[in-house]
């Protein structure tokens, strides 16, 4: 899926390009050396790619011209940052998804209930994995929106700026979680089972009818009400508007360098004592890439992965998924008052039972908001606990041990 949305957002890049010729603008040039900055402290890939991103475009509208805002935004929806946010905000909405098709059913007068991101009917179980729940058309779908308000530009000769273009796509994303929910009612209702004609169809039909005709109605909304004509000057500016730009930009060029260069020596980025001080007992303790510490026993693997505030989180959704399992039941669970995740992978005949939430020795959260503020704020280093048993018992033994 990820090739799709790269070769999709390429596809609909010479689309999105327009060029203002004689207007030159410096609006990239604090984002550029904001994310130059934040490199050479935190050199991390994706840093580094904003970094390259704002570069190219400030040198481009310094020499070339201005370029419509909707370029910029094709460029971040392809990234492979963007994509990591959607996956990991997109867990919770599932199970919401999953909650309120339930609710809906039952308030209808239907039988039916759901429990994480199960939900079951009569005598059928409906299992809400992100392929199901359409998710992953979240970033198709921003693609062609962008693509239907950049046609509509070219056809009305106007353009919109940065903030009517933001409102536009949050839009398009209430329009998305909108045909996932028709989409799951419809598979429900219905009872269409996965790899069915009929199932694709329930998304195509979910698509076109929640999201891409109804952007065709706003996008021409947008341009009528925040439109301006497109301005274009013959004749260019003096050439010494140059000296100073030279400069910033030669300054700008060498910190790309820097951080082009320069490999972090440290895979994590803050001191950490829980390192070397952190024991379980009972289990065989090991160290691995990127400070991860793994402790194994007969019993249970238990991971604890450092996770810094401004870095994305490696849930078990991401990790144990990129090595071929697949999670068939996921929840939030309430133990010893704390709130966790638990679900159940498989892997052919192998199913293991997993854990996780966020820790820092002092709070113990699911709330990203929560710990990445606290994290953020100078507390104390925080680590994803990923528990993961083969028999069920052995994980409800654990878990309320460690919590």
């Amino acid at each position: 899926m990820g090739s799709l949305i790269i070769y999709l957002g390429l596809a609909i890049l010479p689309f999105s390009f327009q060029i203002q010729k004689g207007v030159y603008a410096k609006r990239y040039l604090i984002p550029a050396l904001f994310f130059i900055a934040f490199g050479l402290m935190m050199p991390v890939r994706s840093v580094i790619y904003f970094a390259v991103l704002f570069t190219a475009l400030l040198l481009f509208e310094n020499f070339k011209g201005k370029i419509n805002i909707n370029t910029l935004f094709v460029l971040i929806i392809i990234s492979p940052l963007f994509k990591f946010f959607s996956d990991t905000l997109g867990f919770p909405l599932r199970l919401w998804l999953s909650k309120l098709v339930a609710q809906t059913m039952a308030f209808a007068g239907m039988q039916c209930r759901s429990a994480g991101n199960i939900i079951y009917i009569d005598q059928y179980e409906f299992y809400i994995d992100q392929a199901c729940a359409g998710l992953n058309m979240l970033h198709v779908s921003l693609l062609l929106g962008i693509f239907i308000i950049s046609m509509q530009q070219k056809k009305e000769n106007k353009q919109i700026g940065f903030f009517p273009t933001t409102f536009f796509l949050l839009i398009v994303l209430i329009l998305n979680i909108c045909s996932n929910y028709s989409r799951i009612l419809l598979i429900v209702i219905f009872k269409i089972m996965p790899g069915t004609t009929l199932h694709e169809f329930a998304g195509i039909w979910s698509m076109l009818a929640y999201v891409i005709l109804p952007l065709f109605y706003l996008s021409k909304k947008m341009i009528q009400c925040f439109g301006r004509p497109r301005v274009e000057i013959l004749i260019s500016e003096p050439a010494t508007r140059y000296s100073f730009k030279n400069l910033s930009l030669l300054l700008i060029l060498v910190g790309m360098l820097v951080i082009l260069i320069t490999k972090p020596r440290k895979t994590t980025f803050y001191e950490n004592p829980k390192l070397n001080t952190l024991q379980l007992s009972g289990y065989q303790k090991n160290i691995m890439a990127n400070d991860v510490i793994k402790f194994e026993n007969p019993e249970a693997i238990i991971y604890y992965k450092p996770t810094p505030c401004y870095a994305p989180e490696h849930n078990p959704m991401i990790c144990w998924t990129g090595s071929g399992y697949e999670f068939k039941f996921i929840e939030k669970r309430m133990v010893k008052g704390i709130e966790i995740y638990t679900g159940t992978l498989e892997k052919g005949k192998d199913k293991l039972y997993a854990a996780w939430w966020f820790d820092n020795g002092k709070l113990k959260t699911i709330n990203p908001l929560s710990w990445r503020w606290t994290a953020a704020k100078g507390g104390s280093p925080f680590y994803l606990v990923n528990v993961n048993t083969a028999i069920k018992k052995d994980l409800e033994k654990i878990i309320s041990r460690m919590l």
